[in-house]
């Protein structure tokens, strides 16, 4: 009995130190929530010089173990002479935040980890009936923000299954299925490295090719990104690595095959004014050293096109070194560190995937088919070689479209398709 009652009092303990932390946890959230937005709107503001975000924060209402706060995102336009536009509003609904250290709501999605704060957000039926109805009377739209103790921040959204026509959406020429998505930014607070990860089971638009045809499908399936990007404020850089997937593109009744696209950039430094600015973001720099010098060096470690027929494959790595700007002149070329290309792409398989696109309601494509359209990119290939003289149209066993090039500093010499050419022809040939 005695074992019983002791047990219990510590199970009581245990749970009156939760709620008190919870109950603290709420509080420093409330003490916090005012600059924490503030500091992501201003960054937000920062990286971009294109739209002015503010967030409203309304109705707090804390509780011992959640707090539910209504927000209100807009975004206006930059216009000239510092003139904004009417605002839009982006978002504009109640959220919940579960306190830590371990909300209900964080384990129930796998998060063990102590979590000071999780944010769940689900789209109401106010937001847009439309949506709520063609995801099943559900939310079609749900999501949270956590964020630990030390301040590491992951944000998620995910979206239900759901086929728009144009009877929902006007605007729409035809149907519409997008499936099951999710998409996650994962990164300290304090810091600029950003992970990215994006996952969309299905994507499928079917419309009329023209005016008297049959529909006709466009269908992505299994499209998944991996992103890493590091932006560093001291030294004015970037760096990162990109990964991207497609399963199957399926075209009317052909499938084209799947496409795999796989690059970085490493910490040797990208100019992160460079880099941004091809984002659509806009970093601010008080630099005004004009003759700073950058380093590039960039690799595409992987594109490959797989069919049934073949593979189109491709990679690159460029290095160079001590430029001064975002166009490089025939001066920097002496600057390059290292080049490397490499291209493969079959006749066989690029005239499979021609006939294919040309013949996209057919059951099959047949050999005839696939002859003609080998002998058109063949006639095209002349064209193509004498305008790109580092192309060859063989290599040695399959023909079809293929590069090899490798150009290293430290060699006056440039080695192209298993021949070497002097680095000043090889330049001005390009």
């Amino acid at each position: 009995m005695k074992k019983t009652t002791l047990a219990i009092g510590i199970v009581a303990i245990l749970g009156i130190a939760y709620v008190g932390t919870a109950w603290h946890t709420g509080n420093i959230i409330e003490s916090n929530i005012d600059n924490q937005l503030a500091q992501i709107t201003n960054k937000v503001n920062q990286i971009q010089n294109d739209f002015i975000f503010t967030v409203e924060k309304s109705n707090y209402n804390k509780g011992i173990l959640s707090t539910k706060v209504h927000l209100k995102v807009t975004a206006s336009q930059k216009q000239s002479f510092d003139e904004t536009t009417t605002p839009e509003t982006l978002f504009d609904d109640d959220i919940t935040i579960h306190h830590g250290p371990f909300p209900i709501a964080a384990l129930a999605e796998g998060t063990f980890a102590p979590q000071m704060a999780w944010l769940e957000y689900e789209m109401s039926e106010q937001i847009s009936p439309q949506l709520w109805k063609l995801a099943g009377n559900q939310p079609f739209i749900t999501g949270h923000v956590g964020m630990s103790y030390g301040e590491y921040i992951t944000f998620k959204l995910t979206n239900k299954a759901i086929k728009v026509t144009q009877n929902e959406f006007p605007i729409i020429d035809g149907t519409l299925e997008l499936g099951k998505g999710d998409y996650t930014i994962s990164g300290y607070a304090s810091d600029s490295d950003i992970t990215t990860k994006f996952k969309l089971n299905k994507l499928s638009f079917t419309t009329p090719l023209s005016f008297n045809s049959e529909p006709t499908s466009v269908v992505i399936n299994q499209f998944v990104i991996n992103q890493k990007v590091e932006l560093n404020n001291t030294t004015n850089t970037a760096n990162g690595s990109f990964f991207s997937h497609v399963d199957s593109f399926i075209y009317g009744q052909q499938n084209l095959g799947s496409v795999t696209l796989d690059f970085n950039f490493d910490t040797q430094g990208l100019n992160k004014q460079l880099f941004t600015k091809q984002l659509g973001m806009d970093y601010p720099t008080f630099d005004d050293d004009i003759d700073k010098k950058y380093n590039i060096r960039f690799s595409l470690n992987k594109f490959n096109w797989q069919t049934p027929t073949g593979n189109i494959n491709a990679n690159l790595m460029f290095d160079i070194s001590d430029i001064d700007s975002e166009a490089i002149d025939k001066e920097d070329y002496e600057k390059i560190n290292e080049l490397k290309f490499k291209l493969e792409a079959p006749f066989d398989v690029l005239a499979r995937l021609s006939a294919q696109m040309k013949y996209p309601t057919a059951n099959d494509i047949t050999s005839q088919q696939i002859t003609e359209e080998k002998q058109n990119i063949q006639l095209m290939s002349g064209f193509l070689v004498h305008n790109s003289p580092y192309l060859t149209l063989s290599n040695g066993k399959t023909d079809g479209f293929y590069s090899d090039i490798s150009l290293t500093k430290d060699s006056d010499e440039v080695n192209v398709n298993g021949e070497k050419v002097s680095k000043e022809d090889f330049f001005d040939n390009l």
